[in-house]
């Protein structure tokens, strides 16, 4: 059932199933802003994402998102790992619910370096790692993580998340090598830094929020 809106709203349907097709610059995005959002994302708010969109617009350059994760060196094997515990450091940002400039769509689909579009394809995994490396790597900057929700699992989803299978997080930690070896340097920013809305904790009225409605987890 399609919501009611006074926008106009396209689906465009792809000729083939590849990870590359969410960071195509389609032309029917007429706007600098694009939010990336997973179809099992269900639980973040109005407020939510309307904080994340100004945010990203005093940060047009910036990856900014909901969702965020680490990379860290393996001490034991001095090998970089994918890490998605809970942690203040974060050094990118997950696309399943993020802002980015649309620019990056191009550079995405023309110049990204090495063969990462097409492992990302063949792999079916890391498009959202490949989108960090990118942007980070253009900008030298670090992405925004907003809000201080962590809990992002669809509440309704009743089968083991993707994200905490084994074998997927190997992957991913397979991926930053990988990538890292492509790029010839690091590019990830590691920060401990988060925006969130003014006042949205404080035992005060609603009324005087602009952002009421934001997740603590």
């Amino acid at each position: 059932m399609w919501p009611r809106i006074n926008k106009p709203l396209k689906v465009v349907q792809t000729h083939a199933n590849k990870l590359s097709n969410r960071f195509y610059p389609y032309d029917e995005i007429e706007t600098e802003a694009i939010l990336a959002i997973d179809d099992d994302i269900v639980m973040l708010t109005a407020d939510e994402l309307e904080f994340g969109y100004a945010v990203w617009r005093e940060f047009p350059d910036r990856l900014v998102g909901f969702p965020s994760r680490l990379h860290l060196k393996d001490p034991v094997t001095q090998q970089l790992k994918y890490e998605s515990e809970w942690t203040s450091d974060i050094s990118m940002v997950l696309t399943g619910a993020a802002f980015y400039h649309k620019y990056y769509s191009f550079l995405y689909t023309t110049s990204m370096p090495g063969n990462i579009k097409q492992w990302v394809d063949d792999h079916m995994n890391c498009e959202d790692i490949a989108m960090n490396f990118l942007i980070a790597n253009a900008t030298g900057k670090p992405a925004m993580k907003v809000t201080p929700r962590q809990k992002f699992k669809c509440p309704e989803c009743t089968n083991v998340e993707i994200s905490a299978d084994m074998s997927h997080m190997v992957q991913r930690s397979e991926c930053i090598n990988r990538f890292t070896q492509i790029y010839g340097r690091m590019p990830l920013k590691t920060v401990d830094f988060k925006a969130d809305p003014v006042l949205y904790k404080n035992t005060i009225p609603d009324h005087l929020k602009k952002y009421k409605d934001v997740g603590s987890l």
